[in-house]
């Protein structure tokens, strides 16, 4: 959808940093979803939530293509992000709960190269779409897309769920996380617009969904995301950096678009085919990453990451609307490098330090920490850039992201190495009081 984003703007009658509520709106919608999507996953069986995911994913993936106004595409696009939250935690799950242990790095690593072919091929095939018809195909093709995504996982079997007594999902600790990542999304709108009323609003709705999702946790004990889960160093670490990176990753491949179309002037299939130099470094590392992460551990992969995502912002600051076009495909080059380099490990890491049995609830929590670099990047961009950015504008977004990098390596240095049989050791009991069996 990336690739879509000015052509979208010009049909839709909306300006450079309003366009990115597209982008924010499906990002909150994930974000907020997917740790009780790993809980439903938990309860009912993994497989079978992918598929119900997949069905909702085609269902308003199709009226997204028939959107009559922006509105009605933000509203389309973030029921997509409910089905997505089924799909995604329940996938790594799926993974941690059927793989042995000593063998989750490769697998992971070669789950994320397979992500990251999606991510490398999304923008060429966006692009070549947009090139014969108009934006609306890009939410058409998740129709044949979907259908053969199900066909494909019918093969799998599937796996058992742990019953209905063990789904607890708490409305009021939800409720705070909407509110939570709404002001995150709105802080950056209010501070591009310059209206004090909207500002204060976003930063009320932080500090409510902050206040109220604590209160709540300490009287009960859980909450939609166990807060216990970050007992665990590496768990911690794990998803502090992958809220970091994504910063970094999401951050460049929503404004990359942009800056190609209002600076640089490309068409649609040439701004596709840029993305796919950071796309495709992906795909090539992260299998060897993951494998790389069994035999060495991740902390040495975190740190060679960590450098790639603090180098390529520094360089793009001072790349864009100056150097030429390679010279900035290069360091986009760098930055898909740094990400697979990372990823797989951080997987590991997350998901080595929680047992099976919660293999979901732990998953949809850490792809939630993916999201809110997400939108935290979205809220960037909105801040930063104007209705017509300039190069001096995009050049201040990647210092703010190479000071992000900066604070991921950091990060990285305090993760611990840990024994593949460390994986299996239980969390406290109160880990997994909101699910007892039945």
């Amino acid at each position: 959808l990336a690739v879509a984003l000015p052509s979208i703007r010009r049909d839709l009658s909306v300006g450079v940093g309003s366009v990115t509520i597209l982008v924010s709106a499906y990002l909150i919608a994930v974000a907020v979803c997917q740790p009780a999507g790993g809980r439903i996953g938990d309860a009912f069986g993994h497989l079978r939530t992918i598929r119900v995911g997949i069905v909702v994913l085609i269902l308003f993936s199709v009226a997204s293509a028939f959107a009559w106004d922006f509105p009605s595409l933000v509203a389309m696009r973030s029921l997509q992000g409910i089905s997505a939250a089924l799909i995604m935690p329940n996938a790594s799950a799926y993974l941690r709960k059927t793989v042995d242990v000593e063998r989750l790095g490769g697998v992971l690593g070669m789950n994320g190269a397979v992500i990251s072919a999606g991510a490398a091929f999304g923008p060429v095939v966006g692009g070549l779409l947009l090139a014969v018809g108009d934006w609306r195909w890009l939410f058409a093709i998740n129709l044949p897309l979907g259908l053969l995504s199900l066909l494909l996982i019918l093969r799998l079997p599937v796996d058992a769920g742990r019953g209905r007594s063990f789904l607890t999902l708490d409305t009021i600790s939800l409720a705070a996380l909407l509110a939570w990542f709404t002001g995150i999304t709105l802080i950056g709108n209010s501070l591009r617009l310059g209206v004090p009323a909207l500002t204060v609003l976003a930063f009320l709705l932080v500090a409510a969904g902050t206040v109220v999702y604590g209160a709540r946790y300490r009287r009960s004990g859980t909450g939609v995301v166990d807060l216990k889960l970050f007992q665990r160093r590496n768990y911690a670490v794990a998803a502090a950096g992958t809220a970091l990176t994504n910063v970094v990753m999401y951050t460049t491949l929503i404004a990359m678009p942009l800056y190609f179309r209002e600076i640089e002037g490309l068409g649609d299939g040439l701004i596709g085919l840029s993305l796919l130099a950071m796309s495709a470094a992906m795909v090539i590392i992260s299998p060897f990453s993951g494998q790389l992460s069994d035999r060495l551990g991740a902390r040495p992969l975190l740190a060679a990451g960590g450098v790639c995502l603090v180098a390529s912002p520094i360089g793009l600051a001072f790349a864009v609307g100056n150097a030429p076009l390679g010279v900035i495909l290069g360091f986009l080059l760098l930055i898909g490098l740094g990400m697979g380099l990372i990823s797989a490990p951080q997987s590991v890491m997350a998901l080595q330090a929680i047992p099976r049995e919660i293999a979901g609830m732990a998953s949809g929590t850490y792809s939630m920490m993916r999201y809110v670099g997400s939108v935290a990047g979205a809220a960037l961009i909105a801040g930063l850039l104007g209705s017509r950015a300039s190069s001096g504008e995009f050049g201040l977004l990647f210092a703010v992201l190479a000071a992000v990098g900066a604070i991921n390596l950091v990060a990285g240095s305090f993760a611990r190495p840990v024994r593949p049989e460390a994986a299996l050791a239980p969390l406290p009991p109160a880990a997994v009081r909101a699910a007892p069996e039945g």
